[in-house]
């Protein structure tokens, strides 16, 4: 009976990292659901729009450094207490926008917090796999997946029924709080000891290749996130509600996708795998800057966010395996080379935006589609096998 009783206990802390993940994309979906209503509510440009995203990017770069070496000195389980709390207040100060220069603030300080967010649970998640002796990261991503989702649906919903940045943000911050504040006692500490003057690890020639797909695919995942609804309400003529229900189905798409990810990786070669979803990338996001209607447009997305699903869980596996920098140095240079691509992604379209419209800048993300599908043809052979058994359950 008493082992009964401490079986769940045990999965306490991957359950509690799960629930981090999900808030993490909760307000990362509510916060891209609701830029279109930014813009409209403020009257905002596509130039202005352009410096509020530079703003996150500006926050998330600061930031980021910063959390690492809070980190090494103090283990990722504190400095998640912090950040998870920083993230929840950022996106009330969203709610209190009122001009633009205070948008330009807000977003600065939820850039910041999201990107200490970001790298604190990627650390945890590390400490989690140890405390387990299993990978789980595959299912963390998708757990990140079904909160983008979460968060992008209830904005729809929400402002389909006439709701407010004011309330529907600071709703959503309210109960992030409360689930970060009940989670982050029942995480775990690191093994070893936490590591003072810890320093970020360049890619050899190989792992560097990997490293420019994961910027690519990242990149087209941030531009989506904050691009997508503003695209469909402006030059398609979506209500604010449609447009979220919009970035939703992309939202779907992604995370029905990334759960199936170790099924399909124990069938087919890391190389395969990114092949297709390049090439889903680019056929999607032509399907939907080539759409006149909505439905067609949203089929698109779809396609688009299947196949920016696993781009990262490949990448990162085909890091873990490298035996000259190690899992992870490997894994940690190539996952900041690709968060510079997520960040880089909005602000490189809005400026395009400005120049050549914003159909046309969208056809970025179909470009970086093609360089996924492409990239794997000068990946070494060790990339191409099948990984021969999933350690990732659910």
């Amino acid at each position: 009976m008493s082992e009964y009783l401490r079986l769940p206990k045990s999965m306490w802390p991957r359950r509690a990292l799960a629930t981090l993940y999900v808030v993490d994309g909760l307000g990362f979906g509510a916060w891209a659901a609701h830029v279109p209503a930014f813009k409209q509510l403020l009257r905002l440009d596509n130039g202005s729009l352009t410096l509020v995203l530079v703003s996150v990017v500006a926050g998330s770069l600061v930031a980021t450094p910063l959390t690492g070496h809070c980190i090494a000195r103090f283990g990722s389980r504190p400095v998640i207490r912090t950040v998870a709390i920083a993230y929840c207040l950022a996106l009330a100060l969203l709610a209190q926008t009122s001009s633009f220069a205070a948008l330009i603030v807000f977003a600065c300080l939820f850039g910041a917090s999201k990107g200490g967010f970001d790298v604190s649970v990627n650390a945890q998640a590390f400490a989690v796999e140890q405390h387990y002796g299993r990978s789980s990261m595959g299912f963390l991503q998708g757990c990140w997946s079904v909160g983008s989702l979460l968060g992008a649906g209830a904005a729809g919903l929400m402002l389909h029924h006439q709701g407010t940045l004011r309330f529907d943000l600071s709703l959503t911050a309210g109960a992030l709080a409360i689930c970060s504040i009940a989670a982050s006692p029942l995480l775990v500490g690191e093994q070893t000891p936490p590591q003072q003057g810890a320093k970020f690890v360049w890619p050899d020639a190989a792992m560097l290749k990997l490293a420019v797909i994961a910027f690519f695919g990242l990149l087209a995942e941030g531009a989506i996130a904050d691009w997508a609804s503003v695209y469909l309400h402006s030059n398609l003529g979506a209500t604010l509600s449609l447009a979220a229900a919009g970035y939703t189905a992309y939202a779907v798409s992604m995370t029905a996708t990334r759960f199936s990810g170790d099924w399909l990786a124990r069938r087919l070669s890391a190389k395969r795998i990114l092949q297709a979803s390049g090439l889903l990338i680019a056929v999607g996001m032509g399907c939907t800057l080539c759409a006149n209607s909505f439905a067609l447009a949203a089929v698109g997305l779809m396609l688009t966010g299947a196949g920016i699903a696993n781009i990262v869980p490949v990448i990162l596996s085909a890091a873990g395996r490298d035996t000259r920098m190690g899992p992870g140095p490997a894994i940690s240079a190539i996952s900041t080379v690709g968060y510079c691509g997520l960040l880089t992604g909005p602000p490189v379209i809005g400026s395009l935006a400005v120049l050549v419209g914003l159909r046309v800048a969208m056809g970025v993300i179909a470009l970086a589609g093609i360089i996924v599908a492409a990239g794997p043809m000068f990946l070494r052979e060790s990339v191409s096998q099948p990984v021969q058994a999933s350690s990732v359950a659910a």
